[in-house]
């Protein structure tokens, strides 16, 4: 933030609803933060109550800082005579909705593109950001690498930033991925979306919510704040397809592969190096030709098409610009081993996106050996469903640690373990993750195939004390048992 953003608590109130001010409303605001450690003078601290910890627990901390104004939700609060205090119904939402003022609501004038869903959101991130051109792009990948942030969506703050300086810098087109979580949380409110997507929905972070149905609607109040002339993409091959079409007023597109959705494939050829298919859409029929290999990737590059439609592109320059695409970072990276053993490193950290990629090997090589662990402190309750995928579809299985942060590593690979037990299919245990993928190339023979799953673009592994550089790509790159030239 800069000199240059400073404006009255007044302006930014405007945006907010159903609030009470009590103090002096001309008081200039050139910083808002929910976080007290981020709090610099001339900042507005807005109190979020979350999960761990309160906002309201560290408002003194924030006014210390040189806080000049606070928002929060308690009625109770009693604050220096100097600082206006506002209370609103809910922080989160508030919060949100000053972002966008003070950011002169950006995404008004970009074209806006969300995408949600369990699996698939960065590939089809990268993928429409692609078609359409200049696009400013917020991607797990993109906020891990160049912003050092662990979330799939920023926080509402950041968001707003970021596509302020996409206006100043010239783009027209913003294109972000959507999570549940942000949803819930509010990131999101107040942004204009031109188009949203639904990708899919499977079983994942039912430690957040208490049910398929409570992550569900999380993710449908994407679709339910749309302008009626916004557009909607959803696949229409998943199983939820008709709650998001229900839950929406914006005009809907449908997607899959069969010729009763909008835009859909047939004549697939699928191999180890990419796919043909024939994709017909409103415009007409297109034939494209991709080096991001599966099934999953054909949904995921109409999802896009539909995006470069919806813009106003021609169908010659989506299928240039589609198939401009080569890779995508900690997604279906494939690499050949000196022994002609062939590795695939992928994100898939869910049961269907672990299934999918298992399935998608199967058809290309003799035998799949599988290496990956679950996440800590995330839902506990996949872990033996992964467990039991792995062992059904994979040749062999090698359970390890993903990032255990504060639970025993030992304990999640138990779990995993679990479900692969029952099957009498072929697994060990090695936690150290090194250490597993070692072991797996040991195994593999001429010919096969080894799935490093679970953390695909990530650089680091977080333990409970400590957190260390590891990325399963560059892992095997400086060992020299990889190089960077992909497999054909």
């Amino acid at each position: 933030m800069t000199a240059l953003h400073s404006k009255s608590l007044h302006e930014l109130l405007v945006s907010v609803p159903h609030r009470v001010v009590y103090g002096n409303r001309s008081v200039r605001i050139s910083q808002i933060t929910d976080d007290s450690r981020e709090v610099q003078p001339g900042a507005l601290f807005v109190a979020v109550p979350g999960t761990r910890f309160d906002g309201h627990h560290y408002i003194g901390t924030a006014i210390a800082k040189g806080a000049v104004a606070v928002v929060g939700q308690r009625p109770d609060l009693k604050l220096p005579a100097h600082i206006p205090y506002v209370l609103v119904t809910e922080s989160r939402r508030a919060l949100a909705q000053l972002a966008c003022a003070f950011y002169d609501f950006p995404t008004e004038s970009l074209y806006t593109v969300g995408i949600t869903g369990t699996n698939g959101k960065t590939s089809v991130s990268v993928l429409s950001a692609a078609v359409l051109g200049e696009s400013a792009l917020s991607t797990t990948v993109h906020n891990a690498l160049q912003y050092d942030s662990p979330y799939t969506t920023p926080r509402a703050v950041e968001i707003q930033r970021r596509a302020w300086e996409a206006v100043q810098t010239g783009q027209k087109h913003f294109v972000l991925e959507v999570s549940a979580h942000a949803l819930s949380q509010e990131r999101v409110h107040g942004i204009d979306f031109d188009v949203a997507i639904l990708t899919n929905l499977t079983h994942d972070h039912l430690d957040y919510y208490r049910s398929m149905e409570e992550y569900l609607r999380a993710k449908r109040k994407l679709f339910e704040n749309l302008r009626s002339d916004a557009r909607t993409i959803i696949n229409g091959d998943d199983p939820s397809a008709r709650s998001f079409i229900e839950a929406t007023r914006a005009r809907v597109w449908t997607y899959g592969l069969s010729s009763h959705h909008d835009l859909w494939a047939d004549q697939i050829e699928l191999g180890p190096t990419g796919s043909r298919f024939l994709a017909h859409t409103p415009l007409g029929a297109v034939p494209i030709e991709t080096s991001l290999p599966g099934k999953f990737y054909v949904y995921n590059i109409l999802a896009a098409i539909g995006v470069g439609i919806e813009r106003g592109l021609a169908l010659d320059v989506i299928k240039e610009r589609i198939e401009s695409v080569r890779q995508i970072e900690g997604r279906c990276e494939r690499y050949r081993t000196r022994d002609g053993v062939f590795v695939w490193i992928d994100f898939a950290h869910s049961p269907d996106s672990l299934e999918k990629m298992l399935r998608t090997l199967k058809n290309f090589y003799p035998r799949v050996i599988s290496v990956f662990g679950c996440g800590g402190e995330s839902d506990p309750y996949k872990r033996p469903i992964m467990g039991e995928i792995s062992g059904r579809f994979a040749d062999f299985t090698i359970i390890t640690s993903d990032n255990p942060k504060g639970e025993d590593p030992q304990e999640i690979v138990g779990q995993i373990e679990l479900g692969i037990r029952s099957l009498g299919a072929p697994y060990e245990v090695i936690v150290d993750r090194p250490r597993a993928i070692l072991r797996a190339l040991e195994l593999a023979r001429p010919g096969d195939c080894v799935l490093i799953a679970g953390k695909g673009h990530e650089r680091t592994q977080i333990f409970s004390d400590r957190e260390i550089e590891f990325n399963d790509r560059e892992f095997l790159h400086n060992l020299g048992i990889i190089t960077y030239q992909r497999a054909q």
